[in-house]
């Protein structure tokens, strides 16, 4: 009995060694394990601080008026829109001097700052479009079927000696005014803010931070024009070539302004704004005669300035191009 319990053992260690012999000639199944790299990220209060965000800086009022004619109102109604502007600018955190800056803000609300009625505002506005330091016009929005007027795009000049600031395509698109529907429906907006301030005989810098709210509206800033310091160049002059062959296919209603906004150009590419009545003398002379069908019309004038632009290229040596101009001028009109 020893003997056979013997022989069981022996025969199950022998099982035993066979079947783990048999267990480690099996292929392994499973790949192996790769160490998971550890990401150690950098404590940011041992980071060093990001380099300070420079702002732009921007020309004083009086720097922007320079040697331009402007009666003590509309001295005032600039001082206002170009602090409004500066704000803005402000607010939208430009880090280069734009050319011009684009804020919506409804034309009542200037008034009501100003203390004038929205007749002599239209006066004011007139007299510095004409100096080439405002663009202006009135905005649309589009509520349900109908079109109507949400406020006032105001284009300020911000650098001076240089070409008028003008109201760009994309400007007229933008949605200045998001609340606009609310205001319709609920029948508030400007014009109530502003005669209940009125009424209350409230300080005139309240005055003013209610027209900045409207100005420095968050999330309806659009991108600022390229800014540039360019006074003088036939690149700006090209622009006004392009603009009087365009002359003659407009609207008669539409004339009037655009030789106003051409004759803005043409002084402040030639760096004389003081000329600017003389130039829009010359071009309503050549759009007449194009009208007439008489020799040195506006092909005429578009050959002349033409003309300048190729001799200033090639750094012709004037001091007053515009001074050449007229005299070319005087023998082709």
């Amino acid at each position: 009995m020893h003997s056979s319990l013997l022989e069981v053992l022996s025969r199950t260690r022998a099982a035993v060694q066979s079947r783990a012999q048999s267990h480690s000639k099996l292929p392994e199944l499973t790949a192996p394990v790769r160490p998971v790299p550890v990401q150690i990220r950098p404590d940011p209060r041992l980071m060093d601080p990001p380099p300070p965000r420079i702002l732009a800086l921007f020309p004083s009022f009086e720097a922007l008026i320079g040697a331009v004619k402007l009666s003590a109102a509309e001295r005032r109604a600039y001082r206002l829109l170009h602090r409004l502007a500066v704000d803005v600018a402000r607010e939208r955190r430009y880090e280069a001097t734009p050319h011009q800056v684009v804020y919506h803000c409804p034309a009542v609300t200037i008034a009501g700052v100003l203390g004038i009625t929205d007749r002599h505002l239209r006066r004011l506005v007139a007299g510095l479009e004409r100096a080439g330091l405002l663009d202006c016009g009135g905005h649309a929005q589009q509520i349900g079927a109908r079109s109507l007027y949400d406020g006032t795009l105001w284009a300020v000049l911000m650098i001076p000696n240089t070409e008028p600031p003008r109201i760009r395509a994309e400007d007229w698109r933008h949605n200045w005014r998001p609340t606009f529907e609310a205001d319709v429906v609920g029948k508030t907006g400007a014009a109530l803010e502003m005669s209940e301030l009125l009424l209350e005989h409230v300080e005139p810098e309240d005055k003013y931070r209610a027209a900045k709210a409207r100005a420095a509206v968050p999330g309806a800033s659009s991108t600022p024009a390229a800014p540039s310091s360019d006074i003088f160049g036939p690149a700006s002059l090209r622009g006004v070539i392009d603009g009087v062959a365009a002359l003659w296919r407009l609207h008669s209603s539409k004339r009037p302004r655009a030789v106003g906004v051409l004759a803005s150009q043409i002084a402040a590419a030639l760096i004389e704004p003081e000329r600017r009545r003389y130039w829009c003398r010359v071009l309503w002379q050549a759009l007449t005669a194009q009208d007439e069908g008489r020799t040195g019309g506006l092909s005429a004038l578009i050959g002349q300035l033409d003309r300048l632009v190729a001799d200033l290229v090639e750094g012709a040596p004037w001091r007053s191009p515009g001074a050449v101009l007229a005299a070319r001028l005087k023998g082709a009109l």
